[in-house]
């Protein structure tokens, strides 16, 4: 599959996410952006982002390790895309010098294929450092360390002039986290008016937790929305996070994440997943026969075919009030179902 794009890997697990979730013009407009990537991108997680309620579609997320083979794909893929900047900046990272290289750890790219198949992806950053084999009472990151390096960064990815009240804005972020929460993720939304504007992702809260991360941030008005939600789903053992953009042109909005407190989602398992899309159903904010087809998706199609797993689901709020939630489904080995596509078409297997 080296000679042919992520579209064909998607392809061969077309049938194995339901319809309720994902219909025939949301996988047209998948494909259509998998298309332009690279197959190689395959033998990481993809990710895609999934509505529990509105129109059956989807957005694309994929990874890669600059350093890596795949990192040389995505690179001659930004330089035929017309993405100079990221181009730039995966050229750098590649060579182990520079801002990216010395302080983030992996890249995600965002497609948003539900909205705008030609939208340029948007793109988020792993620092190096980060506490991913369990909580530290007080993070010390490589994004951390450097606020301002880390807007520049992004800035420089984007193409659009660093804004030096984000700079103000994590650094007033950082200092208001509570005990154990940490600022793992931060990216720039390309394709969109709040481009200038770091979005950030803090995990490890409880409700006060979330509480204390808005206030900081001036969201009162969010956290009324978000706070409620937030109490019954740590009622059911969940795990929070909190996405929000920082700045003068952030947006007063910001997204509550909810993952499984028992395991992660490479490994699966759908238990515990069913009370807290319940939840999301109670409130109007999923629809039942979403939230049913979700629970029967993780789990592996063979030993080594592809493993699917929810990673989170989120709920994003302003002052108006709640939106309704999305799914966020990882699909691990995903090359694997294209070798067993072909396996089968001879009578392999």
């Amino acid at each position: 599959m080296n000679d042919g794009s992520l579209a064909e890997a998607l392809a061969a697990i077309q049938r194995a996410v339901p319809q309720p979730l994902l219909d025939g013009e949301g996988w047209l407009r998948l494909l259509e952006v998998a298309g332009t990537l690279p197959a190689v991108l395959a033998r990481r997680p993809v990710g895609l982002e999934l509505r529990l309620a509105g129109d059956a579609q989807a957005d694309l997320v994929v990874s890669a390790r600059p350093r890596e083979p795949d990192g040389r794909a995505l690179l001659a893929w930004a330089r035929s895309a017309g993405m100079a900047e990221l181009a730039l900046a995966l050229e750098r990272w590649r060579s182990g010098f520079g801002w990216l290289a010395w302080n983030a750890d992996y890249l995600l790219l965002e497609f948003d294929a539900a909205t705008d198949v030609r939208a340029p992806p948007c793109i988020h950053l792993a620092p190096r450092g980060a506490a991913n084999e369990g909580p530290v009472a007080v993070s010390d990151n490589a994004f951390d360390a450097d606020p301002a390096g880390l807007v520049g960064a992004l800035a420089a990815l984007s193409g659009a002039p660093p804004d030096p009240t984000a700079v103000e804005g994590l650094e007033r972020l950082l200092a208001g986290l509570p005990p154990f929460a940490e600022m793992f993720i931060a990216g720039t939304m390309i394709s969109r008016d709040s481009v200038r504007s770091p979005r950030v992702a803090v995990r490890r809260l409880r409700p006060e937790g979330v509480a204390t991360v808005l206030s900081v941030m001036d969201r009162s008005e969010v956290a009324e929305q978000l706070l409620p939600l937030a109490a019954e789903l740590d009622s059911l053992g969940a795990r929070l996070m909190l996405d929000l953009d920082v700045g003068a042109s952030a947006p007063a909005f910001a997204g509550l994440e909810v993952h499984h407190t028992r395991s992660y989602w490479s490994e699966g398992r759908s238990d515990g997943w069913a009370p807290a899309l319940d939840v999301l159903v109670a409130w109007g904010l999923a629809e039942r026969d979403r939230a049913d087809a979700a629970i029967g998706l993780p789990g592996s199609r063979g030993p080594d075919g592809p493993l699917f797993g929810i990673s989170h689901a989120k709920v994003g709020a302003d002052a108006a009030g709640l939106r309704p939630a999305k799914l966020y489904l990882g699909i691990d080995r995903v090359h694997a179902a294209v070798e067993l596509h072909a396996g089968q078409a001879v009578g392999v297997g």
